[in-house]
């Protein structure tokens, strides 16, 4: 399968998942006499009481100098109260994860929400249980009886395995990302880069504060269509009542071609790219973002080459002229359709005529 049909495949996955939880809570107001815990709390007991038996019998043995191994015995002791401290990390990471979750569900797919698209459906799967919207299990576990491999065992309700996440590596990432893959929101500096234009962008002020200015979602005289002759390419449409409006043609090829324009969308890439050390976040705008214009999609997985990180600034030039820019803009004000001109430019039209016909 390539790899945007997997992409794809992928993000319908969590879609269902998404819609199953939005059923869910749909029927809250039908289900008042059920249980509203849908996961139980962790049970630390299973983990815990053989190490506290063992922190006691090497504690008592290192006292009392019957230790066959002091050294290794003391090591093990550090261990035991480290794991309390590692496990406590842990629950406070995946608390900030889940403490944004609901907002990130929200936003799914769009700037500032949740990646459909990338993240997998096992971590999906895993943050829905560990924010209570799906039934489920978490348990801590010592894997292979090692004290180093501390690890979130997380099941579905019917017992089936969801996720492992070890803590160390839980604890590592949460230093700058979160568990899952979000989208980064850049419409600030969309705007930002049109009130900042406005050699190309129309602006206009409100009320009687000069300093209150309006962008119009128009373009200046320089950057609309005209035809050969120099005058503008008008398109005129009907409105209803009765009524047409004449519209100018955007000229994007013009936007795209300004130095203003390259300049400072250069500025907003190069930002996205440096942001973090991993290219999450760009393959996220990427994947649900520029390939809807560009049809190209990257894998969430693997770092950028020089030249995909290119493709990417020049990638998001084309999806920002041709969904950020519109295509055309009002010209003047409607007028009335199918209106008879007046005498006068009708007698002007018909000299005109016979001056040309005598002339041949």
């Amino acid at each position: 399968m390539a790899l945007k049909e997997k992409l794809l495949e992928n993000k319908k996955l969590n879609e269902q998942i998404k819609f199953a939880i939005s059923e869910s809570q749909s029927r809250l107001a039908f289900d008042l006499g059920e249980s509203n815990s849908k996961v139980q709390p962790i049970d630390f007991a299973d983990l815990f009481n053989p190490l506290v038996k063992l922190y006691s019998e090497l504690q008592l043995n290192l006292q009392n100098g019957t230790s066959d191994n002091p050294v290794a015995d003391r090591k093990v002791v550090d261990k035991i109260l480290g794991s309390v401290q590692i496990i406590k990390t842990g629950l406070e990471n995946l608390a900030s994860n889940t403490e944004v979750w609901n907002e990130m569900m929200q936003n799914a797919g769009l700037m500032g929400g949740l990646d459909l698209i990338g993240t997998p459906v096992s971590r999906f799967l895993a943050l829905n249980i560990l924010n209570g919207d799906l039934a489920g299990e978490v348990e801590v576990k010592m894997v292979d009886n090692d004290l180093n491999k501390l690890a979130f065992e997380i099941h579905e309700k019917d017992g089936g395995f969801v996720e492992r996440i070890f803590i160390n590596k839980l604890n590592e990432l949460s230093e700058d990302q979160e568990m899952f893959l979000s989208i980064p929101n850049t419409l600030e500096q969309n705007e930002n880069f049109k009130f900042s234009s406005p050699e190309i962008f129309e602006v206009e002020q409100q009320g009687s504060d000069e300093a209150n200015q309006a962008l119009t979602g128009g373009v200046t005289e320089t950057y609309r269509k005209k035809k050969k002759d120099g005058s503008l390419e008008i398109n005129t449409k009907d409105i209803g009542n009765n009524l047409v409006q004449d519209f100018y043609i955007i000229d994007k090829e013009a936007i795209g071609d300004s130095l203003q324009f390259n300049t400072e969308m250069d500025k907003i890439t190069s930002g996205l790219l440096e942001e973090s050390r991993s290219f999450d976040q760009v393959t996220s705008f990427n994947n649900n973002m520029l390939a809807t214009v560009t049809d190209f999609y990257l894998n969430p997985y693997k770092a950028l080459t020089d030249k995909q990180q290119l493709k990417f600034q020049e990638d998001y030039k084309k999806w920002y002229l041709e969904t950020q820019i519109g295509v055309e803009f009002p010209l003047g004000n409607p007028k009335p359709k199918n209106v008879e001109q007046p005498q006068e430019e009708i007698v002007e039209e018909q000299v005109d005529e016979f001056a040309e016909f005598a002339e041949n």
